[in-house]
């Protein structure tokens, strides 16, 4: 993966796209790289939609003249290239067109027929692919049956800024494990809360947009017990840039069953999504009988911190699970960390200093080699920083 996004790009996608509905185009018109920029713009409107789909844009282009774009719907739903070809009514009006994809099309059967036969069965003559799909069932077919059909196909273009937004997806193909993103807000020492654990708000109100944003992006958000008692934390997608499709669904890394102590009504606040828990198993079986069972709740055992990533990924949600974004706090992040859980990381720092600290409330997060550095950015006086883990 290339190193450096190009400025205003994230894991996130177009940073400004996460914040507002319009955007400027970045490149010059007509280029490779304009079109490929709609098409990545384009797929951001499937953001948390299509999961565990990629989520995918396509624009279809002929003489610089947009005919049709489409985004992956809702899982098992229809990809993006179906979406857009279907808008054209005309097969011959695609003859010479170019398509712009973000991943290379799909070659097997799914819930959806492959991508591939619809673009070899259509009289476009270029298609232009950001980059290839590691998925065994792909993995450069897709782009070997369209140059042995005689399309022209062009790939790589803005593949950094294409693969940062499909990370989860891309390196779940890999790794057939469920991607681990870790999120925290500091001040410059490093601090994420006072001495007593206030951390509210350490950043501004862009950076929280764009946190919300990339909390539809991750299937499932986790915090610790402390986190949810102390900060009562909302966890759903508000001020970013519409669309708004989904809430993660949230878990609490709670080894103690200090939720189990609240009354029902104090743990399933904003009960837009469903609440996991997660205790250490010799607790879990002490008090399993007393454990409330209510809809929405659901209380689980693991044993040590290899066990929880275990449970957690191995929990079923209603459909696979790919990726857990981890919003804190620091004692979980950092127990996370020690382990080497973490495959990506959104860092933000703001200018905020805090008159009493404990250092049980501070993140040392020294990336290795390991870690590519991806992107910065500046909301305001807030620094992003952003790395993922090498795949």
């Amino acid at each position: 993966m290339q190193r450096t996004l190009k400025p205003g790009y994230s894991l996130g996608g177009r940073l400004d796209r996460a914040l507002h509905e319009k955007v400027e185009p970045s490149f010059e018109f007509g280029t490779d790289e304009y079109w490929m920029e709609q098409a990545l713009l384009t797929s951001m409107n499937a953001v948390g939609w299509s999961a565990p789909n990629p989520a995918v844009g396509c624009v279809i282009v002929k003489e610089n003249r947009e005919l049709a774009r489409g985004f992956t719907q809702a899982y098992r739903h229809e990809h993006a290239e179906r979406m857009a070809f279907e808008m054209i009514s005309d097969p011959e009006a695609l003859r010479g067109a170019t398509v712009y994809v973000t991943l290379e099309p799909c070659t097997h059967f799914g819930f959806q027929p492959p991508c591939i036969d619809l673009l070899l069965s259509r009289p476009v003559g270029r298609v232009v692919i950001a980059c290839a799909d590691p998925d065994p069932r792909v993995s450069g077919q897709g782009i070997q049956t369209l140059r042995d059909s005689d399309k022209e196909v062009v790939l790589g273009v803005l593949e950094a800024e294409a693969r940062a937004w499909h990370f989860p997806f891309l390196k779940n193909r890999v790794t057939g494990k469920p991607v681990w993103i870790a999120k925290w807000a500091q001040n410059e020492e490093g601090f994420l809360a006072d001495a007593v654990g206030n951390s509210k708000w350490i950043t501004n109100e862009v950076s929280r947009a764009y946190t919300h944003w990339l909390r539809q992006k991750y299937d499932a958000i986790l915090v610790g017990a402390r986190t949810w008692i102390t900060d009562r934390p909302k966890l759903t997608v508000r001020d970013c840039a519409l669309p708004h499709r989904r809430n993660p669904v949230r878990l609490v890394f709670d080894p103690r069953a200090m939720l189990a102590t609240l009354p029902v009504n104090e743990i399933l606040i904003h009960e837009e999504s469903p609440i996991f828990v997660y205790i250490e198993r010799e607790r879990f079986e002490a008090i399993s009988p007393t454990l409330p069972r209510v809809a929405g709740l659901t209380w689980l055992p693991f044993k040590g911190v290899e066990g929880f990533q275990g449970a957690v990924e191995s929990t079923d949600f209603g459909k696979p699970l790919q990726s857990i974004f981890c919003e804190g706090g620091a004692r979980l992040l950092n127990t996370l960390m020690q382990h080497g859980i973490f495959d990506a990381v959104h860092r933000f720092q703001a200018e905020r200093s805090f008159e009493r600290v404990d250092s049980r409330n501070r993140i040392d997060f020294k990336p290795d080699a390991s870690w590519i550095d991806l992107a910065r950015h500046k909301f305001l006086d807030d620094d992003l920083h952003e790395w993922v883990k090498c795949f």
